[in-house]
């Protein structure tokens, strides 16, 4: 008997200093433990403990913004969007949270409102700063900035590029207008304010903006690209094959730099070069289906049919909701003498644009093919009561 009480005073004593610490570890335990993790930048770890937080305590609001700025760590955007909306129903005027809300809207195009908290940040005083922000400039580097330092420049900055999004392109003149007036020194907007400036057919002044922005950096690539654009209108190919070559040894993996030259240079009857370009461009960028379609017609014309068929075909494998790729396609079917091939791909096409009139006038021409006159005719009908003209002579032909 007195074994057994002796055993269970000690099972006692062991299991309090258990008891106790189990009673630790609460939602504030581990908001501590998901703070530490994201110090030692074990993003998956915090994660995991910022989770155990709002199970235990859904209303735990700083853990809400804790996990928004590691599931934006961790690629997650959507969740930490999520969360810095749970996170601001509660403190509207917290500006850390705001800013990160606003990049994240403009992130996922969601421009109106993207709009509406820049605009909330140009009127609420900063609150303690708990975040610092890297600002996206191709031409300046990465200056750190915090909602404490004054950021009002870039804040405009992405008002006015919300703005040209947006097409209201005066308005974005007048938020940039502001933003270049704050930080003169900075070539990117500049380059913005140029860009607006173009986008409303004001040649001369987004030239002048462009030509400011490479004074103040020499090594600018965006600029040399734009500049290059507006040369390409005046039909100067070989200033723009200059520009573009400048930008590309200045940024040798950017793929649009070389898109842009490929396009330069097809325009010059250089296809080759175009060709090597095209390579260049899908070699840093592969996922552009946009890339794959330009390469494919440029093969087409080449009458390199099999590697046009496989570079339409990528395209489509990457967007197949595009109605000009299956169009396209569906045109090379017919050069490859594949009609049933070639009138499924124009189907495809009229299934994601039922008013494509080109699409049907091209199925009206696959049908006569095959010898299907009365589809052939009816898609004549059909594209001609879409403003496509038609001539006497094929419509009688196909509809006796």
């Amino acid at each position: 008997m007195k074994r057994f009480t002796t055993n269970l005073l000690f099972s006692v004593f062991v299991l309090l200093p258990a008891m106790a610490l189990s009673q630790k570890k609460d939602a504030y335990y581990y908001f501590q433990k998901g703070e530490e993790a994201m110090d030692a930048q074990s993003d998956k770890t915090a994660l995991a403990h910022l989770n155990e937080c709002l199970r235990l305590n859904p209303y735990f609001m700083d853990a809400y913004y804790l996990r928004a700025q590691v599931r934006e760590s961790l690629g997650d955007s959507k969740g930490a969007l999520t969360d810095f909306n749970i996170y601001l129903e509660a403190r509207p005027r917290d500006t850390d949270a705001l800013f990160s809300r606003a990049l994240l809207r403009y992130q996922y195009k969601q421009w109106a409102m993207a709009r509406e908290d820049f605009l909330k940040l140009l009127v609420t005083p900063p609150s303690e700063t708990k975040s610092i922000f890297f600002a996206v400039d191709k031409e300046g580097g990465t200056p750190v900035m915090s909602t404490q330092s004054n950021i009002s420049s870039s804040i405009l900055n992405y008002l006015g590029l919300i703005d040209t999004k947006m097409k209201n392109y005066a308005r974005a003149v007048t938020y940039l207008d502001s933003a270049v007036h704050l930080d003169p020194k900075n070539a990117e907007f500049w380059i913005n304010r140029g860009w607006a400036r173009q986008s409303m057919l004001d040649t001369p002044r987004a030239l002048s903006d462009y030509q400011q922005a490479l004074l103040l950096n020499a090594e600018g690539s965006l600029a040399r690209h734009n500049i290059a654009v507006l040369s390409a209108k005046k039909g100067n190919l070989k200033e723009v094959e200059r520009l573009l070559t400048e930008a590309i040894e200045r940024s040798p993996d950017d793929a649009h730099y070389y898109t842009a030259r490929a396009i330069n240079y097809t325009a010059q009857g250089d296809m080759t070069k175009a060709l090597a370009d095209y390579a260049s461009a899908l070699h840093y960028d592969p996922s552009d289906a946009d890339l794959w379609l330009r390469r494919g017609m440029l093969k087409c014309k080449l009458k390199d049919f099999n590697g046009a068929l496989a570079d339409y075909t990528q395209s489509i494998k990457l967007k197949d909701d595009n109605d000009k790729t299956w169009v396209q396609r569906g045109d090379l079917m017919m050069e490859m003498n594949r009609v049933k091939e070639a009138i499924e791909d124009y189907t495809i096409a009229i299934t994601h644009t039922p008013e494509y009139g080109l699409a049907y006038f091209l199925r009206a021409l696959a049908y006569e093919k095959s010898g299907d006159a009365n589809a052939a005719c009816q898609d004549l009908r059909k594209a001609k009561s879409l403003n496509i003209k038609t001539e006497d002579e094929l419509f009688h032909r196909v509809c006796k």
